[in-house]
């Protein structure tokens, strides 16, 4: 069985917001646009990118929603296996032609994807959760 996390083929459930956040060694100030998810009445943000890295640990950010500027907490998962232990209590409970369109899993056959097979995709794709809690 070959499961995948496709690039950029999840589909938002909330739209696009825009992440406002200092970068922690050198200061930059980032502004990104980033497909919203909600995972259980949870905020988060799946993505790929390296920017992510700024986020380890915990950081202070903003985010746009709707012309809406509000001060979040963001904490960043990337650890392969407790994101697989996650996505698979998300498949099992949203399906998975659900979870092909929100979170972008390819499961090339018919049948749930063990925890080691998505947390090998998750590696693969090097792919991070990042969810956001008012401040």
């Amino acid at each position: 069985m070959r499961v995948q996390v496709r690039k950029g083929k999840a589909r938002s459930v909330g739209g696009v917001i825009l992440l406002h956040f200092t970068g922690r060694k050198t200061g930059k100030r980032y502004e990104v646009p980033v497909m919203k998810q909600d995972e259980d009445g949870r905020l988060c943000v799946y993505t790929e990118a390296r920017w992510k890295v700024n986020l380890r640990g915990g950081a202070d950010v903003e985010v746009t929603d709707m012309g809406r500027r509000t001060p979040m907490r963001a904490e960043l998962m990337d650890d392969p296996d407790a994101m697989a232990t996650e996505m698979e209590g998300l498949v099992r409970k949203i399906g998975l032609k659900e979870a092909n369109q929100r979170l972008g899993i390819v499961v090339h056959v018919d049948r749930m994807p063990t925890r080691e097979e998505l947390a090998e995709a998750i590696r693969r794709r090097n792919l991070g959760v990042i969810y956001l809690t008012p401040r």
